[in-house]
């Protein structure tokens, strides 16, 4: 999520211009984001294919985060996608949880 004023600490999707699989260029409107002054249009900053939108139309994320995923080719699509959903999945909390659980074991036995 870009952070479109000096006070914005999360935007809402309004709505997507372009969909999953759409070829995009680099300064085209892609999608329309609520920040906390209005409404605006927000471009592209490359070239690629949107491989998948993370954050659904209606739904708010915070500055910084990703809201879409874009691939430089075909082949990276699938790639693209697959990466997104193992690490939407329960998959990527049980990871989460052992990489906490395995550096406080770390820490505990002073490596």
């Amino acid at each position: 999520m870009p952070a479109l004023s000096s006070t914005m600490r999360e935007g809402k999707i309004v709505s997507w211009s372009k969909s999953e699989g759409d070829l995009l260029r680099k300064g085209e409107s892609v999608v329309v984001v609520e920040s906390d002054k209005a409404d605006m249009d927000v471009e592209t900053f490359y070239d690629g294919i949107l491989a998948a939108i993370v954050v659904p139309e209606g739904e708010s994320a915070p500055v910084g985060a990703p809201i879409a995923i874009l691939a430089e080719s075909e082949e990276e699509v699938s790639e693209a996608k697959f990466l997104f959903n193992i690490m939407t999945s329960e998959f990527a909390t049980l990871f989460v949880i052992f990489f906490i659980l395995k550096v406080q074991w770390l820490r505990f036995v002073g490596c």
